[in-house]
């Protein structure tokens, strides 16, 4: 399937000159041309985190990718080039036009985007408001997005240059040329923009030889997240040849990381104040890697100093009994296993080897040992079927090999087999991310919600819960002022004030996401959409909750127009939930009212009815009595004040946790200490690895 339509294209090999296209007097190539003189020209990289519907949890958006590139790219000495990555500070916090901001205030020459399925559409839509801001900033994209068969990223008019593959045999020489410091690119495995078109060079890239970089943890180029996640990558490559995934495509061959580098990495992760609780081993198969039982023991040796819990990806196929007890003897307490389905026609025309009863086994083992598995299937494979689909569940839950169940629906990713083969398989697929299946010749378009819902059935999940945002609006150290605040998580604002108006243009540099807009007062229909149009059409691609604490319920029209101004259907998020929710439906914008609680099942019914396809209700109490709480439902606000002296708020959460076990996170306190304290009842991320909230009312 083709995407879009072709684009002007020049090909050549790596002695490419761009002054041999170039048709214009001065044959030079805009930006080409040497730079204005300065100290020293920068590159910055920038990896943006996948979307979030919590804006205290901070991502796991561990650069990795642009450390090893910056170590590249200094490999060789020049006091005129530098490289930084844009902090998680920025990349985890702003909207997009605060990272926009951000990375003007910089000026670097160069941005180099690293571009996944979940981000690469904000990413261009950065890209093109650098570009308006700063015209000569070229961006430099790379990533598993950036493949010769995706033409809608390398036609962007904001992306100048890309790299396929990885970037650190390229990062260096592609800069250089991208700056005019170079007559000829003297690589393979890019493009680049040229007069004339777009130069395309898709001979194999040279490998990079690991030796030659340092892991980018050990000289603080990148820190483990603020969660305490480390991501570590040890071995580059995969001996399997899925079709629907290109990473073995990317890699020809499998390359260890150097064991001393990785050793020394383990030494920094296990050491005491390293403040690393979680190693994320990136393996796309951890227990086919050369050497991975002896790296196994050797975390396991440093265990005895410190325990750091272990997270990877396993082919459970492949298992033995010995092999589980080495990696629970190391600490792994969490698993990621793909079964994908049962259907062996669709597994082999998947490529895909592997006998699920031998899966169902090993995952035994794994579980036996007190491991959680997460086990994927996959909705939507070509030659797979409804019914097929149904005997895996069946298979799967009779089994019993899985402690979680993720259902994907398949992609049809840039690069992959399944996306050359698509037209002779009959697959139809989503031009954008997630790139979606649509339909095969054995999968009609519309038995896709159903048999998501019969996997919600099958195994009592929920795939489209979406939490509700914090509703604390109180405490000394969240309510800022607007030119005291670095940043903006929740607006409240005062709908009999114009007050507003005067701050909207700050707010939209200074929010987060997500973010949150609390409308107070009397309800005021036209300023509110305004409001929300502008917020929108500056960050696009942020998470947006409203929340409508008003002195009368909202007419349903308001949602309707707030929806036409405000919304944007294409958002990665819109798009990664159709499967679920169906063609149209919006999710990137989340509607919250809140509203006295009646105490009363019966009542709450009556009074949401009107409001369930739009808007979800928070009921609000300040009642602490146990009488009262036990005829509460969730989401569930409480506004009441209690001491911290005293041990009354141990009481109201011993009767919260007892009535509302099962849904914790929707118990929601106005007061910041109040909800701090709940979030450490049920374990929680703490407030050290969580995003401060900073809150404007006005």
């Amino acid at each position: 399937m083709k995407n879009h339509g072709p684009a002007t294209q020049v090909r050549a090999g790596a002695n490419f000159n761009p002054k041999r296209y170039d048709t214009s007097p001065e044959n030079s190539v805009r930006g080409h041309s040497a730079p204005k003189v300065t100290v020293m020209d920068k590159v910055l990289f920038v990896q943006l985190p996948p979307p979030r519907f919590s804006f205290s949890e901070a991502p796991s958006n561990i650069p990795l990718a642009a450390g090893f590139l910056s170590i590249a790219l200094h490999a060789v000495i020049d006091d005129t080039l530098s490289g930084e990555i844009l902090e998680p500070a920025i990349v985890d916090v702003f909207a997009d036009q605060g990272i926009v901001l951000e990375i003007v205030k910089r000026q670097p020459v160069i941005v180099a985007m690293t571009l996944y399925v979940w981000n690469v559409e904000r990413s261009l839509f950065l890209a093109s408001n650098i570009k308006k801001l700063a015209p000569d900033t070229k961006i430099l994209v790379g990533g598993p997005e950036v493949t010769p068969d995706n033409n809608w990223v390398i036609t962007h008019p904001a992306v100048d240059a890309g790299v396929f593959g990885e970037g650190e045999s390229r990062i260096r020489p592609l800069v250089t040329f991208l700056l005019g410091r170079r007559e000829e690119a003297g690589t393979a495995g890019f493009f680049i923009k040229v007069p004339a078109g777009i130069h395309m060079d898709t001979r194999p890239h040279p490998q990079w030889d690991l030796s030659l970089s340092p892991y980018p943890y050990l000289d603080k180029t990148i820190a483990p997240s603020r969660d305490g996640t480390l991501f570590l990558e040890t071995i580059r490559g995969c001996p399997f040849r899925c079709k629907y995934c290109y990473y073995h495509k990317a890699f020809n061959n499998i390359r260890t990381h150097p064991p001393g580098s990785i050793e020394k990495v383990l030494d920094l992760a296990y050491s005491k104040d390293s403040g690393v609780n979680e190693i994320y081993l990136m393996d796309p198969t951890f227990n086919v890697g050369q050497g991975f039982r002896g790296l196994v023991r050797s975390m396991t040796i440093r265990r005895n100093a410190r325990d750091v819990a272990l997270h990877t990806e396993l082919r459970a196929d492949l298992l033995s009994r010995e092999d589980v007890i080495l990696l629970k003897d190391a600490g792994l307490r969490s698993a990621e296993v793909g079964l994908q389905t049962v259907n062996p026609l669709a597994l082999k025309h998947a490529g895909r080897t592997g006998d699920p009863e031998h899966v169902a086994r090993g995952v035994e083992w794994l579980k036996d040992a007190g491991i959680e598995v997460t086990t994927g299937i996959i909705l939507g494979l070509p030659n797979d079927t409804p019914g097929g689909f149904t005997r895996t569940l069946e298979w799967l839950r009779q089994a019993g090999a899985y402690s979680v169940v993720h259902p994907f629906v398949l992609s049809i990713l840039p690069g992959t087999d399944f996306r050359t083969e698509a037209e002779e398989l009959g697959i139809r697929f989503h031009s954008r991310p997630p790139y979606y299946v649509r339909s095969t010749r054995t999968f009609a378009e519309e038995d896709f919600q159903p048999a998501l819902l019969e996997c919600e059935n099958v195994f009592d999940m929920e795939l489209d819960y979406i939490p509700p945002p914090s509703l604390v609006d109180r405490g000394p150290s969240v309510v800022t002022e607007l030119d005291m605040a670095a940043y903006l998580s929740k607006w409240i604002v005062n709908l009999d004030s114009s007050s507003w108006l005067r701050s909207l243009p700050e707010v939209i540099r200074k929010a987060s996401d997500p973010f949150t807009i609390w409308f107070r007062g009397t309800m005021n229909e036209r300023m509110m959409v305004d409001l929300l149009h502008e917020f929108a059409q500056a960050n696009p691609h942020t998470c947006l909750h409203v929340v409508l604490e008003l002195a009368d319920l909202p007419g349903l029209q308001f949602f309707d127009k707030a929806l036409y101004a405000a919304a944007h259907p294409d958002h990665y998020l819109n798009r990664a939930y159709r499967p679920v929710y169906g063609e149209g439906a919006i999710i990137s914008i989340n509607f919250w009212i809140t509203w006295p609680d009646p105490g009363n099942a019966e009542l709450r019914g009556r009074v949401s009815a009107a409001y369930d396809s739009v808007a979800g209700f928070v009921w609000e109490t300040s009642r602490i009595d146990e009488e009262s709480l036990s005829r509460s439902s969730t989401p569930l606000l409480f506004s009441g004040s209690i001491t911290d002296s005293g041990s009354d708020y141990r009481k109201l959460f011993e009767i919260l946790h007892e009535i509302h076990a099962g849904r914790p996170e929707e118990v929601l306190f106005r007061d910041a200490l109040l909800q701090e304290k709940w979030n450490a009842s049920f374990g929680k991320a703490s407030p050290e690895s969580s995003l401060a909230e900073t809150i404007l009312v006005t």
